[in-house]
């Protein structure tokens, strides 16, 4: 997971965040952060209580899993909206949420992780 946090992850999230319009960001970064924020971390405990409930494990355990299974990526949505000419304000919305949404699963898998 080390090599995974620490020298891929960080390439790709400056890559996607390079191509943000910053000015468009700005506008829609709060409904970025209430997007993002508490919808990976309600999804992230769901899965774990969920993996707590039927296959029986810590909830502990479950945690570090439903964090790793709860930061969705919606790149192939994005790529989609460019190619369409779709509204600068949305591609930048989706993008913005999925940078979000991939800090707090790393943010929550390493809370978790630390507990365990």
């Amino acid at each position: 997971p080390h090599l995974l946090l620490f020298a891929l992850l960080p390439a790709l999230l400056t890559g996607d965040a390079m191509t943000i319009d910053t000015c468009v960001a700005k506008r829609v970064a709060n409904q970025c952060l209430y997007l993002a924020g508490p919808g990976v971390i309600f999804n992230g405990f769901t899965a774990a209580l969920f993996l707590q409930v039927y296959l029986g494990w810590s909830f502990k355990l479950s945690l570090v899993v439903g964090s790793v299974l709860c930061a969705t990526d919606p790149v192939a949505v994005v790529a989609l909206l460019k190619e369409l000419g779709a509204a600068p304000a949305l591609t930048v919305q989706i993008q913005g949420e999925s940078l979000l949404n991939d800090g707090t699963a790393i943010v929550l898998y390493t809370v978790a992780y630390d507990m365990l």
